[in-house]
């Protein structure tokens, strides 16, 4: 994933916009103020708003008492980690900022547009965001650069690890897609009951515009629902299923080959543990900055 697109899905799962009515910040009064930069209450409730709803969506439960304080320590700390990145000199042009939001809105411009409908958040709102989280990575790339990982790092953790690290299940898909149930159907009818061969075919009904046929390539069953999904699980190596409602049209499918899962070679897993172990101490640093900078900040939290 580009960096520009991990920026925007922190933002869209953890943060909200900060910026808000001005009448309502007068009549409320900051949530918590640090080093003496306000963080507004209309800033706060909607992130715990955010919050609350992700928990009923996954039907986990949730002390509101914890989860305030953890909301407000939250941004307590993007705060901190904002003005340790500006001593640093850290800084992020609008060029960096519009290409990052432009790349996100390529692959899922009606989620995001739905999203700042719903939060009531304008674009300049959401930009600034953008730009307060992409200042804080950069910050912690800084101090934690790629490089800092090490191949002796990455091999005794492939050693040591307590559980491998698994290559999934893969299939290998070839499908053709018509938009008619009852087209698909007959197409199906003749490949299972007369022998038909399913590439052949799919290319005949391609050259005639009757059909889309893509060599689909390998995928993951487990990132597919329905019946779709269910056909992915089960289908032996050679077999054709279908027709299978879609979202566009119907799709009947031929498994070319399966693969079961299997635990990854030290090679296939190299990549996925450097960035694990990254992460990992990116993190680290995250909460070591923040927790020297709150010996010295002056804090005043108003959250109860």
């Amino acid at each position: 994933m580009k960096k520009g697109l991990s920026v925007l899905c922190v933002v869209l799962m953890f943060v909200v916009i900060s910026s808000c009515s001005k009448k309502q910040e007068a009549r409320k009064g900051p949530a918590a103020v640090v080093n003496g930069e306000e963080i507004s209450m209309e800033a706060f409730q909607k992130r715990l708003k955010q919050r609350l709803e992700f928990h009923r969506k996954n039907a986990s439960k949730v002390d509101e008492k914890e989860l305030k304080n953890a909301v407000i320590n939250e941004m307590i700390s993007e705060r901190l980690l904002l003005e340790a990145a500006k001593e640093k000199g850290i800084e992020v042009n609008d060029e960096e900022i519009d290409k990052a939001i432009k790349e996100y809105k390529k692959r899922n411009g009606k989620k995001l547009e739905d999203y700042l409908k719903k939060w009531n958040i304008s674009e300049e709102e959401f930009k600034r965001e953008v730009k307060n989280q992409m200042l804080i990575n950069k910050l912690i790339a800084e101090l934690v650069p790629e490089d800092s990982i090490k191949e002796e790092d990455i091999k005794d953790y492939y050693k040591n690890a307590e559980k491998p690290l698994m290559k999934p299940e893969r299939v290998e898909v070839k499908l053709i897609q018509i938009m008619d149930e009852k087209e698909a159907k007959k197409i199906v009818e003749e490949i299972k009951k007369k022998g038909m061969d399913f590439d052949r075919l799919g290319e005949k009904l391609k050259k005639e515009n009757k059909a889309i046929v893509s060599d689909y390539g390998w995928v993951q069953p487990r990132f597919f629902r329905g019946e779709i999904g269910d056909a992915l699980k089960t289908l032996k190596e050679g077999e054709v299923g279908g027709p299978y409602p879609g979202k566009e049209g119907f799709y009947i499918l031929k498994i070319r080959k399966r693969e079961k899962a299997r635990p990854m070679t030290y090679e296939e897993a190299k990549e996925q543990i450097k960035r694990i172990l990254l992460n990992k101490r990116r993190q680290a640093m995250k909460t070591h900055i923040v927790q020297e900078r709150k010996k010295k900040a002056k804090i005043v939290v108003n959250v109860s």
